[in-house]
């Protein structure tokens, strides 16, 4: 490993380290009195509707639910998300006082989203248990993204463009190119030894680079391996185009994930071809030839039929423009629906059904397939502002059929403990 390899794991160590320590003694500063103690968590009444009370723990339990991605925004807006509650809410009271769950296509779909928590449940006890993501893998990973050609879907390259009248062209891009090797970012560079550059980089895929950059340097910058500069004269003048990238510090949960789904996928197909090899697997080309007899078994393992209906219900969860059998490899689509029911007797021979954390996951998803199923079958129109208009609308009734109140003094007072964001911001916790 260069030593370039092993100061860029030091240096994005450290700053972690180091970003966590200030948050810790921040924590525990307040502890001692030097700084204003956290409040005592409480437990208000954020809104009610119909009778059922909207707790801030039923807001913290939700915002921990949300993606990392939106996190912030409903840290910020808190009303985003405690609007996003109290609709689900009335749609989930009317489809119960519709009766809604005795419904066929609700039973389906919660049959088929019991079998799926048991088959997540069955990958994480079983299949993913010995999966671990190390600081090494994510510096190695992150020198790789960096060091290699082309462009990067984990780790985002910028170009920085400096014009310096003063100095030979070559050697100004030496020493850019000599800082590069000694583990800076152009910025620290540029800071160092007093080079002009615009301090507002410019991402690849962004519409100012075709406004900023000149025609005759797009290709060469695209071309252009990351920490490199291109020097050009443009009218007479040197102009520097320096393709860098984002620190590991500000990727570091991105990298974490891309390589955590790897390794969990080679682990699933790897588990797959062993199951695959010990079942007795049998497809029947001629239910896949025509798929009109939607009873026809399409294929069977160890003994269990998978029949063309049950592959409708599959392709229904594909996205939209592959939703016709006829356009999609059935034979693809059989193979999966084979790889599903090996997970599932695999979860039935374990009674993952009787697992806690599927039992936990069963109301949640029984409420979500209420209030999609519900939702489906009165929002109305072709067009998205048709289908806005008509979901507002329908929203609106429901609150006021079932009564909706809301507290806003409740909400701007309730405490929103500042754990949950370290794990978010410095990536602290199991991959």
């Amino acid at each position: 490993m260069s030593g370039y390899s092993g100061r860029l794991r030091d240096r994005g160590f450290c700053e972690r380290a180091a970003a966590f320590a200030a948050v810790v003694a921040w924590l525990l500063i307040g502890a001692t009195g030097c700084v204003r103690k956290t409040p005592e968590k409480t437990n208000l009444v954020l809104a009610v509707v119909g009778e059922k009370e909207i707790r801030e723990s039923d807001f913290r339990r939700e915002l921990e639910r949300s993606s990392p991605t939106v996190k912030g925004k409903y840290r910020r807006d808190r009303m985003a998300l405690l609007n996003q509650m109290l609709e689900e809410e009335v749609i989930y009271q009317k489809a119960v006082k519709e009766n809604l769950l005795q419904d066929p296509e609700a039973q389906r779909r919660l049959a088929w989203a019991r079998t799926d928590a048991a088959i997540e449940r069955l990958k994480e006890v079983e299949i993913f248990k010995d999966i671990e993501v190390t600081g090494q893998d994510i510096a190695r990973r992150y020198e790789e993204e960096v060091n290699k050609g082309g462009s990067s879907k984990i780790v985002v390259s910028f170009l920085y463009v400096s014009v310096h009248e003063g100095a030979e062209p070559v050697k100004v891009a030496r020493m850019i190119e000599e800082g590069f090797q000694e583990g800076l970012s152009f910025a620290q560079i540029a800071e160092r030894d007093g080079l002009p550059y615009d301090k507002d980089p410019i991402p690849f895929d962004s519409p100012r680079f075709n406004q900023v950059v000149p025609p005759q340097i797009q290709e060469i910058a695209q071309r252009l391996q990351n920490k490199r500069v291109v020097a050009a004269s443009l009218g007479g003048v040197p102009w520097y185009f320096v393709k860098d990238v984002e620190p590991l510090s500000s990727c570091f949960r991105r990298v974490r994930s891309v390589i955590r789904d790897e390794k969990r996928e080679g682990a699933l197909r790897g588990w797959l071809a062993a199951g695959r090899a010990s079942s007795a697997i049998r497809i029947h080309d001629e239910a896949l030839e025509n798929t009109k007899d939607r009873d026809a078994v399409a294929a069977e393992v160890n003994g269990v039929a998978i029949t063309v209906r049950q592959l409708e219900a599959l392709r229904d969860r594909l996205p939209k423009e592959n939703r016709s059998l006829d356009a999609t490899d059935a034979k693809a689509l059989v193979n999966e629906a084979i790889d599903r029911e090996i997970l599932r007797q695999e979860a039935e021979k374990r009674k993952l059904d009787e697992d806690k954390v599927v039992k936990e996951t069963v109301p949640r998803e029984t409420r979500r397939i209420l209030v999609e199923l519900l939702t489906e079958r009165n929002v109305t129109g072709l067009t998205d502002a048709v289908r806005t208009k008509s979901r507002t609308d329908w929203i609106t009734g429901l609150r006021k059929e079932i009564g909706v109140r809301v507290f806003p003094e409740n909400v701007k007072k309730m405490v929103l403990p500042p754990s949950e964001e370290i794990e978010e911001v410095f990536g602290i916790g199991a991959p």
